[in-house]
This record gives structure tokens, C-alpha cells and sequence, in this order.
């Protein structure tokens, strides 16, 4: 039996709780491996570039909500204290 088929088999006998867990871990995997991956073909040049990249890629590793526009135009309002 391949590893694939191991892995599969494994994981249709965990409770659907568990199962939900291993594909968050996988997906973890996936974007750190994406990471990886874009950080070899771009590499900033200037000190400012390097920092925002840092940036980027924190704020990708946290997976944040990505808010709708609706969204983003009511947090503005929120902050700028002219929602009621």
C-alpha cells in the first residue's frame, strides 16, 4: 500500500472533528510551501521592501478573514468615528 493510500485510510477513520484538523494542517503546509516558493523568485532590494515582505508574510502565516468591501468600508467609518 502507497503512503497516499496509508494517509487516506487513516484519515476516513478519524471523527469528522479530527479529519477537519488534518486538512487545516495540510492547507498550513500548502501556503507555507507557497511561501517558500515566492520568496525564491522575488527577493527585495531595499531595507523598506525586505520589511514589508516580512510583513506580508506574517500576515499571511495568520490567515487572517479577508473582509468583503462593505466590510472595509464600515472598519473605515468605525475608526474615523462618523458610523453611528
Amino acid at each position: 500500500m502507497n503512503r497516499e493510500q496509508v494517509l487516506l485510510d487513516k484519515w476516513r477513520s478519524l471523527p469528522v472533528e479530527k479529519q477537519q484538523e488534518v486538512l487545516d494542517l495540510v492547507e498550513q503546509f500548502y501556503r507555507q510551501n507557497l511561501d517558500i516558493n515566492q520568496e525564491n523568485i522575488y527577493q527585495p532590494k531595499t531595507e523598506m521592501g525586505k520589511k514589508l515582505w516580512q510583513i506580508r508574510s506574517q500576515a499571511l502565516a495568520k490567515q487572517p478573514k479577508l473582509l468583503t468591501w462593505d466590510e472595509v468600508e464600515a472598519e473605515i467609518s468605525d475608526r474615523r468615528g462618523e458610523r453611528e
